[in-house]
């Protein structure tokens, strides 16, 4: 055991060190969530260290302090982390105080018992563990598997949308939480004390140490912290001749109407390495792949919005024959580079 809990302890370092790099990495809501979801995982397990060990006994004044509050945001993290990634969100809205309900009902039932002196807390924890602390207990198991449905769901509609190493990522993310998520409601159920637990926060590192690893694998998500890709010998006059390929294959040969384009595949076309074109799009065209290739995308729908030709064509014929895979989609694009939608672009030629 004292074994696991030094492999515990070293996690907490590594989640923090992979959460600084991501939050520095770019100040937008994907990477903060991101960042916060890992950071938070240490700190639950660091929590998880204290509150199961000598330290907490001998310590005992913020023992039950924070444990739920930091587990009850996972799925708040994870699913706004995913609404980012696959619907391009970019700022929290009114709405989504709502997922911090689960907190406010834990203060609310709870509170009494956290503001207790530390020696009364301790030992009312443990005459009322059954009729007080295992409520939220089960009221945690439950919430995590709301977002672990909820997540699941939400990645299935949108999976379309993703490339397929975002996708992989994604899925990543939804399989490592759902499984926490049953086993802390197996736990729940049937531990005897708090080391039965071990397995989960196990369980929790490898999120930590997946995501680190699909981060470095892939350059659309880690560009900074690799310090633009670890001195990368792509020079300036690399960049300027990839960037020639890409503009030749976007304006002459109209590459972005294929509606399953992804970085690997537009690599492949022009034989360049994947993380060369993320890199000479980002530092040389100040430009996303996904912007860029919608951008081109909007153009021609624009053209078509506006020529009598295509009066009769649905918006959704439309977005598909500009490589779009849904309406959906389509439309918050649109709306990104034109600040209107479609329909009302297309009422303008008809004023």
């Amino acid at each position: 055991m004292d074994i696991i809990r030094y492999i515990l302890f070293a996690q907490v370092f590594i989640a923090f060190f992979v959460a600084g790099g991501i939050f520095f990495k770019n100040l937008n809501l994907r990477n903060i969530t991101l960042a916060l979801l890992i950071a938070l995982v240490g700190f639950h397990i660091l929590l998880f260290l204290y509150g199961s060990g000598e330290i907490g006994i001998l310590y005992p004044q913020f023992r039950s302090w924070f444990y739920y509050e930091v587990a009850m945001l996972f799925g708040p993290l994870l699913f706004i982390h995913l609404q980012s990634l696959t619907q391009d969100k970019k700022t929290l809205k009114t709405i989504d105080i709502l997922h911090l309900l689960p907190i406010v009902i834990f203060w609310i039932g709870y509170g009494d018992v956290l503001f207790m002196d530390s020696q009364i807390r301790n030992q009312y924890i443990m005459d009322n563990f059954i009729n007080r602390t295992m409520v939220w207990n089960y009221l945690l198991a439950f919430q995590m598997l709301v977002y672990a449905i909820g997540s699941s769901v939400l990645l299935y509609l949108k999976r379309s949308v993703l490339s397929s190493q975002r996708l992989q990522y994604a899925m990543f993310l939804v399989v490592a939480y759902l499984s926490s998520a049953i086993l802390i409601s197996y736990l729940t159920h049937y531990a005897n004390g708090w080391r039965d637990f071990t397995l989960y926060y196990l369980t929790l590192t490898l999120l930590i140490f997946g995501i680190g690893y699909l981060l470095f694998k892939n350059p659309d998500f880690l560009k900074q912290i690799r310090k633009k890709y670890f001195g990368s010998p792509l020079s300036e006059t690399d960049m300027t001749r990839i960037k020639t390929k890409i503009e030749n294959a976007f304006e002459n040969d109209q590459i972005f109407l294929n509606s399953n384009l992804s970085i690997l595949e537009l690599g492949k076309y022009l034989n360049e390495k994947t993380h060369h074109l993320s890199q000479t799009l980002s530092v040389n065209m100040s430009e996303s792949f996904n912007d860029y290739v919608n951008r081109h995308r909007i153009e021609v729908a624009k053209q078509y919005l506006h020529d009598s030709k295509y009066d009769n064509y649905k918006i959704e014929a439309i977005a598909l024959e500009c490589g779009f895979n849904n309406k959906v989609t389509f439309y918050k694009a649109f709306t990104k580079f034109t600040n209107q939608t479609p329909s009302a672009f297309r009422k303008q030629k008809k004023q």
